[in-house]
C-alpha cells in the first residue's frame, strides 16, 4: 500500500515536472520574456528615434519589467531620450551618472543632466537635484528645495525645514522649520510629523509641548518610521507626555529594533515554489531518486528539504547549493532565488554578493516577487562597480542559455 502511494506521489511530481516544462515557452522564445508584440513595438518605436519608446524601453530594463535588469542597457536608451530633451529621461541619466549605476560615476555629467531636467520644471526634478547638490552645495540646494516646497512638493519642504533646523546653506532659523514641517505633517508626512516633534519637544521654533509631540511621534511611528518608534519610546521612559511606562518604552524600543531586522530577514528568506504542494517527507527517497535523473523540480524539492531542515549543517547548505545550481542551470526560477541566496549568506558556497545578485537578477526576470524583493535588498550592500558587474554576467548567462535553447521558467 504505502509502495503504490509513493509510486502514485512520484508520478504525480513527475507529471508536474513534464507539465511546467511542456507549458512554457519554447526554446527560441527565451528572452520573449513578455508578450512579443508589445515589446517588439517598443522597441521598433524607440529604435525609429521616438523620446518616449526610449525612455519607457529604458525604464523597462532599468525595472527589469518583463526583460532582463540591466541598468547599462537602461542607461544607453535613457541618453538616447535624453538628448531629444525628454527630461524624465534626463533625470533618469543624470541619477544614474551620479550613482555609478549604468556608467560610471561622472558628477559634472550628473549635474548637466539633472539641472537639464530640472529646468523644464517638474518639481520632483527640480528635488532630486538639490539632493544630490546639497552635499557640496547646501545654498543651491536651499534655493532648490524651496523653488519645489513652494509647488507644493512635500519632500521638498521637509529638507528645506532641515536646513533651516541645523542652518546649513541657510541661515538658522528653527520658527520657519518648523513652519515647513506643519503642511507636510498635518497631511501625514512622516519625517515631517518626527522632526516636528522633536521641535516641540525641545521647545525651539515654538514653545516646548509635550503633548502634542507624543501624538506627531505616534503618528509616525504608527506609519512604521522606526526613528519615530524611539522618540516615542523615550516619551514613555520618561513620562513626556503620556503616562510613565517602561514595558511601553521597551516595546517601542523593540519595534524599532525589529523593524529593520524583519525587513532584513524577509529579503534573505528562501523560497519555496507556490505551484507545488509541501513536500512529504515519506517522498523523500523517490524525489532523491528523481533528482539524480536531472529532473529539476525534485532538485528544488531536495534542496529544499535541507535548507529548511532544523539546524543544517555545512554539508547540508554545500549539497543544497549542488541541487539548487543544477536546477537553476536548467531554467528554475525558485532556484535561481535560493542559490543566489545562498551566496549572498555564503552557506555551502563562498559568499559572493556579485554573484547572488546574478542569480537573483535572472529569478526576478522569471517573475519571482521574491527575488526581486531580495536584489533589491542587496543592492544597497554593494558597490555601483559590483551591481553593473553581476547584471553584466546575468546578461552573459541568459545569451548562453538562449545559445544552449535552455528555457527560463518565466511566471
Amino acid at each position: 500500500m504505502r509502495a503504490a502511494m509513493l509510486n502514485a506521489g512520484l508520478a504525480r511530481a513527475r507529471a508536474l515536472a513534464l507539465t511546467l516544462l511542456i507549458t512554457l515557452p519554447a526554446p527560441a522564445g527565451l528572452a520573449q520574456v513578455v508578450e512579443a508584440a508589445p515589446l517588439d513595438d517598443l522597441i521598433a518605436a524607440a529604435t525609429a528615434g521616438g523620446p518616449l519608446a526610449q525612455r519607457k524601453l529604458g525604464q523597462r530594463y532599468h525595472d527589469g519589467d518583463g526583460v532582463l535588469q540591466n541598468f547599462a542597457t537602461a542607461a544607453q536608451w535613457f541618453g538616447r531620450a535624453a538628448e531629444a530633451g525628454d527630461a524624465e529621461a534626463q533625470n533618469r541619466l543624470g541619477r544614474y551618472y551620479h550613482s555609478g549605476l549604468g556608467y560610471e560615476h561622472d558628477p559634472d555629467r550628473a549635474r548637466h543632466w539633472l539641472e537639464a531636467a530640472a529646468a523644464q520644471g517638474d518639481p520632483d526634478h527640480i528635488f532630486d537635484l538639490a539632493a544630490v547638490l546639497e552635499p557640496s552645495d547646501p545654498e543651491q540646494a536651499a534655493a532648490l528645495y524651496a523653488q519645489a516646497a513652494d509647488a507644493g512638493h512635500m519632500d521638498a519642504a521637509v529638507s528645506l525645514g532641515v536646513l533651516f533646523q541645523n542652518g546649513n546653506g541657510v541661515t538658522q532659523d528653527t520658527a520657519r522649520a518648523l513652519q515647513l514641517y506643519e503642511a507636510p505633517a498635518a497631511v501625514g508626512h512622516p519625517r515631517a510629523q518626527n522632526n516636528l516633534g522633536l521641535l516641540y519637544v525641545r521647545g525651539t521654533g515654538a514653545p516646548q509641548d509635550y503633548d502634542r509631540a507624543a501624538k506627531l511621534f505616534a503618528a509616525a511611528a504608527d506609519q512604521g518610521l522606526g526613528t519615530a518608534m524611539t522618540n516615542l519610546g523615550v516619551m514613555y521612559e520618561n513620562g513626556f507626555g503620556v503616562p510613565q511606562s517602561d514595558d511601553e518604552a521597551a516595546r517601542l524600543y523593540r519595534m524599532a529594533g525589529e523593524l529593520e531586522r524583519t525587513e532584513a530577514d524577509a529579503a534573505q528568506a528562501f523560497v519555496y515554489d507556490a505551484r507545488l504542494q509541501p513536500l512529504d517527507p515519506g517522498m523523500l527517497s523517490g524525489v532523491a531518486r528523481m533528482a539524480r535523473t536531472g529532473d529539476p523540480v525534485a532538485q528544488f524539492q531536495l534542496g529544499w528539504a535541507l535548507v529548511s531542515a532544523e539546524a543544517p549543517q555545512p554539508p547540508h547548505w554545500a549539497q543544497a547549493a549542488r541541487l539548487f545550481q543544477a536546477a537553476a542551470d536548467r531554467g528554475h526560477a525558485p532556484s535561481m532565488t535560493n542559490l543566489g541566496l545562498l551566496y549572498v549568506r555564503g552557506l555551502g558556497v563562498p559568499q559572493d554578493y556579485v554573484l547572488g545578485q546574478m542569480w537573483l537578477v535572472l529569478a526576478a526576470t522569471a517573475g519571482l516577487p521574491d527575488a526581486t524583493l531580495s536584489s533589491s535588498a542587496l543592492r544597497r550592500k554593494m558597490t555601483p562597480e559590483q551591481i553593473n558587474e553581476a547584471q553584466s554576467r546575468a546578461t552573459q548567462a541568459w545569451q548562453k542559455a538562449q545559445e544552449d535553447a535552455i528555457v527560463f521558467d518565466i511566471r
